[in-house]
């Protein structure tokens, strides 16, 4: 007679209560009676004294002592489900050869081969009246004769109760599924050594995989003396591609090596905001992009930016010049307007990061040239929500204005100055320091960064790209844009292109599958959520983000930076040789504020009446157009290298206006700038006098490649060299008619102009001659040797 097997369901692993079987309930031992519906009722144990008991299945189930008892009172332990998916990840004969296992297994714990009928009759040997090891035998001998296997009855007693623990995953073959080691057979002190070393060498010089191979072998030979083998460097190179270490990057350059190394290690957290605002991260970084300087030389610009969190919104974004400190090469010196030995350095300052605040608190207004796109009104702001609560968003563009609450600097020197946390204090901002050389403290706004770089600065035509490397070998012929025309680039790309571009982290945490919004969708869901409240700053807001000094008031005026400033309705008058009374400030002196990039105004402040003073440079005047402290710096060091005193701010004035000069009419925008990065090669001096109209009558030979001029720019206004030469000839000025208000050229005037332009003028001398010998004569040049000069190269 045949062996009935159990229904599936009673050989179940979990969740399964049967008939008989006996449970514990509220302290109580019962056995189970039957099953009515979703009811069960429960009989408790012979001489309890205690009644039947019917209660609803979840009911004995939620107990909090409820168990299932064996036959010994113990709570039975249900072994785990087998994960039958992991076959799925193993080598496909090793898979194969379980199922196999699985079939013969079931065969000898039941009698019957999976599949068949349970009332089929068992194959001799397996019947109800052999035991276990008599199966066992049976079924080693079967294998070994049919499927030509090599096995015991031992193997396939251990195969049966590896079934019963893990189901099909205890049979297969774990030699196939061994997790090899991460370091191989390599001793782990050899590779504690190799790390070591490669860890010491992140700040230093870089050298290539040999020598850290033989630094390596030194280690281990100095820490154990002989007693570990390192192995041939061919296993050490297959080594570093296990641990993750590319050979290239131990050549690297050092920051790299050290950013490397600065890795954080995981798990990795994320930085989340609730809330506009909430969190708020600013940092500086290389636009790697050229522009055309103040100073008339191709720079740097540097790019201060404040991004919230949440929203991943760019708050506001300012740029600024950025000149390394240092002597400039000779060949540097062809575009300068002034002849210079040492140029001051110039980056973001402190007094930019409270300008950026002060930038971020109202809302960034439409600017001349902006395309109507950049409005808000035609973005996915609230609009008529925002404009109802400021009307000062009627003229702004589509970047929302952001509070911050908390904001997470680094330790660089913009935020170092006592001015940006003054400023924050005043504004009730908390400021909160990232760790040192931890980028990851701040990652959303360096990843920011590099958005900025490949979706903008890629695209403007001077971009010099993140290394120079992947630097182009020069940007001749590049029309280079100025930093107010650069800003305004930026500015639009900013509420044009990022605020509308669907950024990947703004999901919608209920509903991934939906699509991710922008910067302006996201702050339009949250506003209806934290609320908008506007920020009005006036001007003595503005005036107290802005740097500090302690300055004194003579009969002159306010001395400030070898300039006097003076109030012309006599305000200052009660400040003259008086103390502020403020003790701890030098000689008793005034708060005073001033602006860097706009130094024409100061103000002084009245602690007593909580009033300001503005004073005006006394010769402003001179000067005229805006100018900077940067500017101001290089006419100084021009007026100092022809001989003349610093304290002397009228001589500086008068350059600073000559070079303001020599800027505005500067270059044309057809002209080839080159820009000085150092890879383009040296071109030598040209033997050819080359007639230069934007020069002064004191100016020499060029030095570097010729001004290349365009066909029709040699005929505009002549410059102040072409008028002193007309005033040496008897024409004390020369006027075109389009100054004189006659109108514009015509075809045949502008061809009269140009054949007699050079009539009566004295002819050009060159400087070679004035260096020759008394008695030697000159060669004059014509006006057809000056048009052939003018289109032939430079001879070698």
């Amino acid at each position: 007679m045949s062996r009935r097997r159990q229904p599936a369901v009673l050989r179940a692993h979990h969740g399964v209560l049967a008939e008989g079987d006996w449970v514990r309930w509220q302290s109580e031992t019962y056995s189970v009676v039957t099953f009515d519906g979703m009811r069960v009722q429960l009989a408790p144990r012979p001489g309890s004294g205690l009644p039947l008991v019917q209660l609803p299945l979840p009911v004995l189930a939620a107990a909090g002592d409820f168990a299932v008892l064996d036959a010994t009172g113990q709570p039975v332990e249900h072994a785990e489900l087998p994960d039958w998916s992991r076959l799925e990840g193993i080598n496909s004969d090793a898979a194969r050869e379980a199922r196999i296992w699985e079939r013969h297994v079931v065969e000898v714990e039941t009698g019957l081969l999976p599949g068949q009928p349970q009332d089929a009759t068992p194959r001799p040997g397996y019947g109800e009246k052999c035991t276990l090891i008599e199966r066992y035998k049976t079924k080693a001998a079967e294998l070994n004769a049919v499927l030509d296997f090599d096995v015991s009855w031992h193997t396939v007693q251990r195969k049966r109760l590896q079934y019963q623990k893990d189901g099909v995953w205890g049979l297969v073959d774990k030699r196939r599924t061994r997790t090899p080691s991460l370091y191989g057979r390599t001793d782990p002190r050899v590779v504690d050594a190799l790390m070591t070393v490669i860890d010491g060498r992140a700040g230093k010089s870089a050298i290539t995989a040999t020598g850290v191979f033989v630094m390596l072998r030194r280690e281990v030979r100095s820490l154990y003396k002989g007693a570990v083998t390192v192995p041939p460097d061919t296993t050490l190179y297959k080594l570093l591609d296990r641990l993750g270490i590319k050979v290239k990057d131990l050549s690297a350059p050092t920051r790299r090596r050290m950013d490397l190394t600065n890795r954080p290690a995981p798990p990795f957290s994320v930085t989340t905001a609730l809330a506009p605002g909430e969190v708020v991260q600013i940092d500086s970084t290389d636009l790697d992009v050229k522009v055309l300087g103040d100073d008339g030389q191709p720079t740097s610009v540097e790019l201060t930016a404040m991004v919230d969190v949440a929203t991943r919104t760019i708050i506001a974004a300012v740029i600024r010049p950025k000149t390394p400190r240092g002597r400039r090469k000779k060949n540097r010196q062809r575009l300068a307007l002034i002849a210079s030995s040492r140029s001051a350095a110039r980056a973001t300052k402190a007094v930019d990061a409270s300008l950026l605040l002060a930038q971020g608190l109202v809302p960034s207004p439409m600017r001349a040239g902006f395309s109507p796109q950049v409005h808000a009104s035609a973005s996915d702001l609230p609009y008529e929500q925002l404009l109802e609560a400021d009307p000062r968003m009627a003229q702004a563009a589509a970047r929302p204005v952001i509070i911050p609450d908390m904001i997470v600097i680094d330790h660089g020197s913009v935020f170092a100055g006592q001015a940006f946390f003054d400023a924050c204090n005043y504004l009730g901002i908390s400021v909160r320091p990232a760790r040192r050389r931890t980028p990851t403290d701040k990652g959303i706004v360096e990843r920011t960064f590099g958005s900025v770089k490949s979706l903008f600065s890629q695209y403007v035509n001077t971009y010099t790209g993140n290394d120079i490397s992947r630097r182009a070998r020069t940007l001749d012929g590049e029309p280079l844009f100025n930093l107010s025309q650069l800003d305004d680039l930026l500015q639009q790309w900013i509420a044009l292109g990022w605020q509308n571009r669907p950024h990947d982290e703004l999901r919608n945490p209920y509903d991934a599958n939906l699509p991710p919004l922008s910067p302006n969708q996201m702050y339009a869901a949250c506003v209806q959520v934290a609320g908008y409240l506007p920020i009005p700053l006036g001007r003595e807001d503005y005036l107290r983000l802005l740097p500090t000094a302690w300055v004194g008031v003579t009969d002159e005026g306010i001395r400030f930076k070898n300039r006097v400033y003076e109030n012309p309705k006599g305000e200052l008058n009660e400040y003259r040789r008086r103390k502020s009374g403020l003790g701890g400030k030098p000689r008793g002196g005034w708060e005073l504020r001033y602006n860097p990039y706009a130094p024409e105004q100061v103000w002084l402040h009245d602690h007593e009446k909580n009033t300001w003073v503005e004073a005006t440079f006394r010769h402003q005047h001179l000067i005229g157009a805006p100018w900077t402290q940067y500017l101001w710096d290089v006419a100084l060091a021009e007026h100092v290298a022809r001989g003349g005193d610093k304290d002397d701010d009228l001589s500086i004035a008068q350059a600073l206006a000559e070079l303001l000069e020599r800027a505005g009419r500067g270059p044309e925008e057809s002209e080839a700038a080159v820009v000085p990065d150092g890879w383009g090669p040296v071109l030598p001096a040209p033997t050819t006098r080359v007639f230069n109209p934007y020069a002064e009558p004191s100016e020499g030979e060029l030095d570097g490649d010729e001004l290349l001029l365009s066909d029709t720019g040699m005929y505009g206004l002549p410059g102040p060299a072409d008028l002193s030469r007309r005033a040496a000839g008897g024409d004390g000025l020369f006027l075109s008619p389009a100054v004189t208000g006659a109108g514009s050229w015509s075809d045949e005037a502008l061809q009269s102009f140009k054949d007699t332009y050079f009539d009566d003028l004295p002819p050009l001398e060159d400087e070679s001659e004035n260096r020759r010998e008394p008695g030697t004569a000159g060669v004059e040049m014509t006006a057809e040797d000056l048009f052939r000069s003018m289109e032939q190269p430079p001879e070698d």
